[in-house]
């Protein structure tokens, strides 16, 4: 299961300080072109892109979980740190991690079409970690991997394999489980892609599954609550979860992770369940704006 990092204060850009001041400003004017979720219903009719969103709509859902995972707008491809949570070096746009496999999977569908990259030489020991969920970066060592993704993410090869590698394990799922729900509004749909980068797909109790599972144990389907309905309490779900997951080397870090929810519950308040931009949101106590 992918575990995410949790924004770092210290980490927020020069961009972000500019609007942090004036986060909310543009509420108001979201609010005034708000959709409720049956005018969402209808325009998802015109969505065009794969998983029910519009290119806009994915693109901005895209820049949300950047802003939950690097404190940015724009993905951070080349990103690589040890943030010692016990799963090595977390990397890339979606935070590739060592102990699982995860960054695995990316360096092997990189080295496919670019077999001289300068990570191929690490998928042994990857190999190894991935093998024994070890969160052990010596024999990589740390500081060369970490120099060798950022030398790699230059690379466009290698960005196009970080994109359908999220499309793949994390976006796609997420939006099989929303067509299977009849979720409709890109907010809830949002929603979902962002639990699947943090929690997995997997049959684990923290997993996106269960969350859904649960929250329909609790209201019921979409279909008989709402789907506003039912969204705020995937949200309460998840927040549970988060300050209280079963997976324990998780838990400080999701604990203080939980502003990645109530970020996506404060843009459900303004009622633009259509993520029609420009959308003005706050996160952790800094302002961003996404077109």
């Amino acid at each position: 299961m992918r575990v995410s990092r949790t924004r770092r204060l210290a980490a927020a850009t020069a961009a972000a300080a500019l609007v942090a001041g004036a986060a909310w400003a543009a509420t108001s004017a979201s609010a005034a072109t708000a959709t409720t979720p049956a005018r969402a219903t209808a325009a998802a009719v015109q969505r065009a892109s794969a998983g029910g969103l519009t290119p806009d709509q994915h693109r901005r859902a895209d820049q949300l979980i950047s802003i939950f995972e690097n404190s940015t707008t724009e993905l951070q491809y080349g990103y690589a740190e040890n943030i010692n949570d016990g799963r090595g070096v977390t990397a890339g746009r979606a935070g590739f991690t060592t102990n699982d496999g995860d960054a695995l999977k990316v360096v092997r569908a990189y080295t496919a079409v670019s077999p001289d990259n300068p990570l191929a030489r690490f998928i042994p020991e990857l190999e190894r970690l991935a093998a024994a969920g070890s969160g052990d970066t010596s024999g990589l060592p740390e500081s060369d991997y970490v120099a060798a993704w950022k030398q790699a993410a230059q690379d466009a090869a290698f960005r196009q394999v970080q994109d359908d590698q999220v499309d793949q394990r994390y976006f796609t799922p997420a939006m099989n489980q929303a067509d299977q729900l009849g979720l409709t509004t890109a907010l809830a749909r949002a929603e979902l892609y962002d639990a699947s980068i943090q929690h997995g797909n997997g049959s684990e109790y923290d997993a996106l599954p269960a969350l859904i599972s649960r929250t329909n144990a609790k209201v019921g389907p979409p279909s008989g609550a709402g789907e506003s309905t039912w969204l705020n309490a995937f949200f309460d779900v998840r927040v549970d979860d988060l300050t209280n997951p079963a997976n324990s080397s998780t838990a400080d870090e999701w604990r203080k992770s939980v502003d990645r929810v109530e970020c996506l519950r404060r843009i459900a308040a303004t009622g633009n369940y259509n993520l029609d931009g420009p959308l003005s949101v706050t996160a952790f106590g800094s302002g961003y704006t996404i077109d």
